[in-house]
């Protein structure tokens, strides 16, 4: 018996597109996958059929979409980054016991793209059974990071899928049983310093005092896949993987009216480094913490200039893009410190 609180949600790395696997790494998440069986309708007219006549109306193709959100942990998010970012360096950080893995995740240039078997187990009223929804050839097209003031590290990606298995068993959810969450009181930010880029096995450093105006944050990395593959022999299912798109990364930033350097910044289309770190209070290796963070070497802001609020403490919204500044190797960087020997 189970209980209508018994979702699971988890995904596995295929080796052939569109071939199920077994799940392998599960989210806390509510995720909410559709698929849509899309239909053509003959337009020819007969006489005496005035209405659509159901031999005239047959399935054109299928296509799953949907959005995977949950709140971003310290073990087993690593494989979420790469389904997105699809470039990834896992290296042991020295004189750790138990091991700590720095994985740092870059934009893959290389098609075509990494797809994921994704399998809901859903679970029917009353609890009488759970079924399995299994998604076969997903591709991550965009993962959208954000933190809010007195919330947690937020994650949300969204996914395109080939096929939608009824069939393939359901894989037993499995979960670390020392992972934490990442929140806002984690995280500390500092823009406009001279950013220095992770290594390996050190994270990215930043000169400058972190920000003490930064009451929300959120940064995207969407890779723009293409939308084609419907061809002769498919059956109506994508026949291959989608291809990488020019991506872009943009983010927005909630700052109070403390001084005027995104103002100044704003104006002049100053080029800034981002630096945002979120290092989790609670020790997984001697003195070394779990830490998500994310590095941009050249951002712009589109933001907005000062305006009063009617007597309420002025705030800022400020949309920015991060840029390939023609120096830096890498356009983002983003880093996680955890106990997971695979990503």
């Amino acid at each position: 018996m189970t209980t209508q609180l018994d979702f699971t949600v988890g995904i596995g790395r295929e080796t052939t597109y569109g071939t199920a696997v077994a799940p392998t790494r599960f989210a806390e998440s509510d995720a909410k996958m559709k698929y849509d069986v899309k239909t053509i309708q003959s337009k020819g007219l007969r006489p005496g059929k005035n209405v659509n006549r159901l031999n005239r109306n047959a399935i054109g193709r299928f296509e799953g979409s949907g959005d995977v959100a949950f709140d971003v942990p310290t073990r087993g998010f690593g494989i979420w980054l790469n389904a997105v970012l699809g470039a990834v360096v896992s290296t042991v950080v020295p004189s750790t016991t138990p091991a700590v893995y720095q994985q740092v995740h870059t934009i893959s240039t290389t098609d075509p793209v990494q797809t994921f078997t994704l399998q809901e187990v859903l679970p029917t009223l009353g609890g009488v059974n759970s079924y399995p929804h299994t998604f076969t050839g997903c591709a991550f097209d965009s993962i959208e990071l954000s933190a809010k003031e007195g919330g947690f590290v937020e994650a949300k990606l969204s996914v395109t899928a080939r096929e939608l298995l009824t069939a393939f068993g359901a894989a037993a959810a499995s979960y670390p049983a020392d992972d934490s969450l990442f929140t806002f009181v984690h995280g500390g930010i500092v823009v406009g310093g001279t950013l220095t880029a992770p290594t390996a096995t050190a994270p990215a450093s930043m000169t400058g005092t972190p920000a003490a105006n930064i009451a929300d944050f959120s940064f995207a990395v969407k890779r723009s896949l293409d939308s084609d593959g419907w061809n002769l022999g498919g059956k109506g299912l994508r026949s291959r993987a989608p291809l990488l798109g020019l991506p872009e990364l943009s983010g927005k930033m909630t700052a109070e009216y403390t001084d005027n350097t995104l103002r100044d910044a704003y104006l002049a289309q100053t080029p800034l480094s981002l630096l945002l770190t979120f290092e989790h209070n609670v020790a997984i290796s001697g003195a070394n913490k779990a830490m998500l963070q994310i590095a941009l070497p050249a951002i712009r802001l589109k933001g907005e200039v000062p305006a009063s609020d009617g007597g309420s403490a002025i705030k800022l919204s400020i949309d920015f893009e991060a840029f390939d500044d023609g120096v830096s190797p890498q356009p983002v960087y983003i880093v996680y410190r955890t106990l997971d020997a695979t990503v």
